[in-house]
């Protein structure tokens, strides 16, 4: 009983640990898009990492109120949501040409890719520490 409490508590943690991970990768990426510290965030469809650890975001309940959108599918995005900042949080969403990049899990690792046409389409230019992320 011990033991299953045990491997039960370190399986918890590890999610806990990769959730936080995530929220606080958003929070940079969203940051470094916005130019903004606290910027306001719509979920579509919810993100569960983002919404257990915010961080400095503020989530809002409607995209008229955002600053960007960060999707966790690209169906049954709301028309006004499609003149806001896009961003993925799964490789496919880079399928959609609105989406400006995406941050994503591959293999158990993390990963971010931004396009560059899209980046400059929305006049985005991000800090140097980013290029490695961003793809002609």
């Amino acid at each position: 009983m011990i033991k299953l409490l045990l491997v039960l508590f370190l399986v918890t943690s590890i999610y806990a640990s990769d959730s936080k991970k995530a929220s606080g990768i958003f929070n940079l990426i969203v940051k470094e898009i916005t130019k903004k510290e606290n910027s306001s965030v719509y979920l579509h469809k919810g993100i569960e990492s983002i919404e257990k650890y915010p961080g400095n975001l503020k989530i809002v309940t409607e995209c008229k109120d955002a600053d960007i959108i960060i999707l966790s599918t690209t169906r049954d995005i709301p028309k006004e949501c499609n003149k806001k900042l896009l961003f993925g949080s799964r490789y496919s969403h880079l399928k959609n040409p609105n989406v400006i990049g995406a941050f994503f899990w591959q293999k158990g690792r993390p990963n971010i890719l931004f396009y560059q046409k899209r980046l400059n389409t929305h006049h985005i230019k991000l800090n140097s520490s980013f290029n490695r992320y961003i793809e002609e």
